[in-house]
């Protein structure tokens, strides 16, 4: 683990809908699909296009649910993708907590962004969110020449839950899988303080009655959505960096036992402990200048993304 300063200087549920019935969704909501997404956006403008439906919702499930946020990135040329999974203990929050300040450090940086809504706890359960979280990649992906981005140059983020859900999503291959996606489209993975890494570990040792509540009685669920459960050899992991807040009594030691995790498969795993920061600052934070956080994980992106 690297200690830094705030400042240096289950089975998935299957996919709802197919890209054939998404594209009759669309259709009959008077909306042609073959029109990018970013139609008429001037190139390398500051700003995102809200609020894109990448899925039809099912009954019961309100649209807004199903939408996200694109920053297209900065050049003419096919920019890398990060795509941010927004955290709240897998019942609250929006894709509001992938902040402008985060997507321009990541445009600035030859990125392109978004962020995404995805199914909380009151709409279905966190094997849904996680099969959101892939038909949002592979919408994204089906837009990436109209909108200037690199299909299959994914970065998966996320924050506290968030970071669970993107960790699930990058090692267990069978929500890509579900939506279309190939799993090797997804080149690496930023964690800010994750939690649920190890889930059954974490339940046995505390009785937490929010990750019973989340994920259920049955032990084996708890394996089956644990991230470190599925970071085993067989399919080479994407590399990873792990963000935790110093002296948090949680999320370190998750963290450590994912990139251990990581490691053993043959991947590649980095883990900074942050000084001074909080659980929430090291999202909200990010992207501001000097930043500690921003700066390791664009050095790390760097040097395997791009």
């Amino acid at each position: 683990m690297i200690l830094h300063g705030a400042d240096p200087t289950v089975q998935p549920w299957p996919a709802r809908l197919g890209a054939m019935a998404f594209a009759l969704a669309l259709a009959a909501a008077g909306t042609t699909h073959a029109q990018s997404a970013c139609a008429g956006l001037a190139p390398g403008a500051d700003a995102p296009i809200r609020n894109l439906a990448y899925a039809a919702p099912e009954a019961g499930v309100p649209a807004s649910v199903l939408k996200l946020d694109l920053w297209p990135g900065a050049t003419p040329l096919p920019a890398p993708l990060v795509v941010f999974v927004h955290g709240g203990t897998w019942m609250h929050g929006g894709k509001y907590a992938g902040t402008p300040q985060q997507a321009r450090a990541f445009r600035a940086a030859g990125y392109a962004y978004a962020t995404v809504n995805y199914r909380l706890l009151r709409h279905g359960p966190p094997q849904e969110a996680a099969q959101d979280i892939a038909e949002a990649v592979a919408f994204l992906r089906r837009e990436a020449k109209g909108c200037g981005l690199d299909p299959d140059r994914i970065i998966l983020m996320g924050h506290s839950a968030g970071a669970h859900l993107a960790a699930l999503v990058a090692l267990d291959e069978s929500y890509l899988t579900a939506a279309g996606v190939p799993p090797e489209a997804v080149r690496a993975g930023v964690l800010l303080d994750a939690y649920g890494l190890d889930i059954a570990r974490h339940v046995r040792e505390t009785g937490d009655r929010v990750y019973a509540r989340v994920f259920g009685p049955d032990p084996s669920g708890w394996t089956a959505m644990s991230p470190v459960s599925h970071a085993a050899p067989g399919r080479r992991p994407p590399p990873m960096i792990l963000h935790v807040v110093a002296g948090h009594p949680e999320t370190p030691g998750q963290a450590e036992a994912l990139a251990g995790a990581l490691r053993a498969a043959g991947g590649e795993a980095e883990v900074h402990a942050a000084r001074g920061e909080s659980h929430n600052s090291l999202n909200y934070g990010f992207g501001a200048e000097g930043d500690a956080t921003t700066r390791l994980t664009l050095d790390f992106l760097s040097a395997r993304v791009r």
